[in-house]
């Protein structure tokens, strides 16, 4: 009596199947993307702190600005050892102002000949700056900040520095 009861039955489950995969594609998608964003971004601030660490070395000053440095920061006119130990990253959740997710980094980096406090702060500075930078032009959203690439962008978040932490 009712012989033609499942025809179609398979197509709709098909249809289902293929509409599951497409969710679960796209979300994943979504999630993938940011993950790869954020790998990304962490990879060039790596590239960044150490343009920064190796700034004092191939550095060239005007004339007045290396003068500056040689009477109160001399140890910054000389090659040094300063040694990246770890970058660290505090998700600071959903910022409304700029629609992405803010994430603050910080370098820990440790170094024998950089000891005053002066020192270590024009060197921090000089690492946080190079470290923006690097993010700013690895995803091209430099014309999204001032200049001195704070806060920095990428495609998904915004990206603040913490004071270098020596260790």
């Amino acid at each position: 009596m009712f012989k033609n009861e499942d025809k179609g039955q398979g197509s709709i489950e098909f249809l289902f199947l293929i509409s599951f995969g497409i969710i679960l594609a796209l979300l994943l998608t979504n999630s993938l993307a940011q993950e790869y964003d954020l790998t990304l971004s962490i990879l060039a601030a790596k590239n960044g702190v150490t343009t920064g660490l190796d700034g004092g070395r191939l550095s060239v000053f005007e004339k007045s600005a290396y003068n500056k440095y040689k009477i109160n920061n001399s140890v910054l006119t000389h090659p040094n050892s300063i040694k990246l130990v770890k970058i660290e990253t505090i998700d600071r959740g959903y910022d409304s102002r700029y629609n992405r997710t803010s994430i603050q980094i910080k370098a820990f980096v440790s170094s024998s000949s950089v000891m005053l406090k002066g020192d270590r702060t024009s060197t921090g500075d000089r690492i946080n700056f190079n470290l923006r930078k690097s993010i700013t032009m690895t995803f091209g959203t430099s014309n999204l900040t001032n200049t001195l690439h704070n806060p920095c962008f990428s495609n998904h978040h915004v990206y603040t520095t913490a004071n270098v932490q020596w260790v």
